[in-house]
């Protein structure tokens, strides 16, 4: 494995472990503010936050390994990545809102606040390296 793709793996799962404690920290203060009313639809907009990351993860793993480097190849497999995964959340998202019901409010803030784990990933690449 190259040093590229440890690194890059190295971040994926910072980032989704960040994303992981910033919805379990919105869970808690929520669960101690208004009570349990709100927490399934944090959990379900943190959970698709952290399920796409974790699919664009493998996706961009996936492509590496078996395409040449070719860069037109390489270009247009990232961009059909990155529209897959949106097409994935909004029908995650739409899937939480019609079929489990789940308020959305709750679930877009659960969404908003483990995206803000997108920007901390990539920083916390260097913590612990000078």
């Amino acid at each position: 494995m190259s040093f590229a793709a440890k690194a890059y793996r190295r971040m994926l799962y910072k980032m989704a472990g960040i994303q992981g404690v910033l919805i379990s920290i919105l869970v808690a203060w929520s669960y101690l503010i208004w009570g349990m009313e709100h927490n399934a639809g944090l959990l379900y907009g943190g959970s698709v936050t952290i399920f796409t990351t974790l699919y664009s993860g493998w996706r961009f793993k996936c492509d590496t390994e078996q395409l040449d480097d070719i860069p037109s190849v390489m270009m247009a497999s990232l961009y059909k990545g990155t529209a897959m995964r949106f097409l994935l959340v909004v029908a995650l998202l739409a899937l939480g809102f019609r079929y489990f019901k789940l308020e959305p409010g709750a679930v877009i803030v659960g969404f908003v606040v483990t995206q803000a784990g997108y920007f901390l990933g990539p920083l916390t690449a260097r913590w612990g390296r000078q």
